[in-house]
């Protein structure tokens, strides 16, 4: 008798646990409550530190700034075509994208890429940032090309100039969102050197008002697991459950999950 008792009292509790695991991950991944992305304006520190460093360069001098990049320096040969060992791999991007594939895997001189990163029309800066992030994305797994290897060596050549590169990203991530268009820059923006408390911000801010599901997908992973900020990450977690995307939602019970257990 004893032993029936207990035996549904274990079906019972087992039932009972079961159906509140089930009503978590349906409030966690069906999206009932999902609601719209709505824009806001990102962090007002962030925000500040854009302005300032933009204002800075629309000082400069626009004739030390080309307008269109300047792409293959030595690399052709006599009939005009690029001898690079590359050359097909560029076939099919931009031309900004073409000239940081060149300076980074080819080792052309990063001057006129430079330039257009510290470019005082904003819409160049923009424009050169979502190649740099596009390429970036493309061709850091590609072992091939060593890409990785020669990004950070990249890295180390142009320290001087990671304030304009990161303003310039930064930039571009927050036009990005106003004008709805897919980019990787968060990707760039979170593992290039130099990154602090204003990239995680903004990339927190980038999880939430984003329109691209993959930006706020990989800016909550980064946030909650490398930004090291409970302030930020553990609302975010709470914030983004809402997500209207599924994958999102997903990113962020994998996140919470992982939380829960310890890593």
């Amino acid at each position: 008798m004893n032993i029936s008792f207990r035996f549904k009292n274990l079906i019972i509790a087992t039932a009972f646990i079961a159906m509140v695991v089930v009503v978590f991950l349906v409030h966690a991944l069906a999206g009932l409550s999902a609601r719209p992305i709505v824009f806001a304006e990102p962090p007002a520190f962030v925000a500040a530190f854009v302005e300032r460093h933009a204002a800075k360069m629309d000082q400069s001098d626009p004739s030390s700034s080309p307008t269109e990049p300047e792409i293959g320096g030595g690399h052709l040969d006599e009939s005009g075509l690029p001898t690079s060992e590359f050359a097909k791999l560029t076939a099919d991007l931009s031309v900004e994208e073409a000239l940081v594939f060149n300076v980074i895997l080819d080792g052309d001189s990063s001057d006129v890429l430079l330039r257009l990163f510290a470019h005082p029309e904003k819409s160049q800066r923009v424009k050169v940032a979502m190649a740099f992030a596009a390429v970036n994305a493309k061709f850091s797994h590609n072992e091939e090309t060593g890409f990785a290897d020669k990004r950070k060596q990249f890295w180390l050549d142009v320290k001087e100039h990671l304030p304009d590169i990161q303003n310039a990203l930064s930039e571009a991530l927050i036009t990005s969102a106003v004008e709805g268009t897919t980019t990787y820059i968060p990707y760039t923006l979170a593992w290039m050197p130099g990154q602090g408390r204003e990239t995680v911000e903004l990339l927190a801010w980038a999880a939430k008002h984003h329109p691209d599901w993959w930006v706020r997908r990989f800016s909550v992973y980064f946030v909650v697991r490398f930004g090291g900020n409970e302030e930020l990450s553990g609302p975010l977690l709470q914030d983004r459950i809402d997500d209207p995307n599924y994958k999102v939602r997903k990113e962020v019970l994998e996140r919470r999950f992982s939380r829960f257990i310890g890593e």
